[in-house]
């Protein structure tokens, strides 16, 4: 795909869709196009630079060939932060923050807790 041809939203997300799943299409081309979800649906006329077209054609490819979308942005939120991850990190996954939830449920209010060699952390 010629990534010039990619020069507004709605171009970048028919693009992207055509090749992964909607959720992750649509999360790459937000980020590549720096455009939050609602304007995606609702001004997909809105230009984007041309920049944005090739980063998603790249993107979209490295997602293609398995890359994680984690990897690909370099983040991955968990519970309350947005954690910096990279292939040498695991990807924290959406059960751990279940597990967190119903553990905090069971310590005792002033209780100390140490999260001591699970993860990657």
């Amino acid at each position: 795909m010629n990534a010039a041809a990619l020069t507004t939203l709605g171009a970048c997300a028919t693009y992207a869709r055509g090749r992964l799943p909607r959720f992750e299409a649509e999360l790459l081309v937000c980020r590549a196009a720096n455009a939050d979800k609602a304007q995606l649906y609702a001004y997909p006329e809105r230009d984007v630079g041309p920049e944005a077209g090739g980063l998603l054609v790249g993107w979209v490819a490295r997602r293609a060939a398995g890359e994680p979308v984690a990897y690909i942005l370099g983040e991955r939120g968990f519970w309350n932060l947005e954690l910096e991850v990279t292939p040498s990190a695991l990807i924290p996954r959406p059960e751990t923050e279940t597990l967190v939830a119903a553990a905090l449920d069971l310590i005792p209010a002033r209780a100390r807790v140490a999260d001591i060699g699970t993860g990657c952390g």
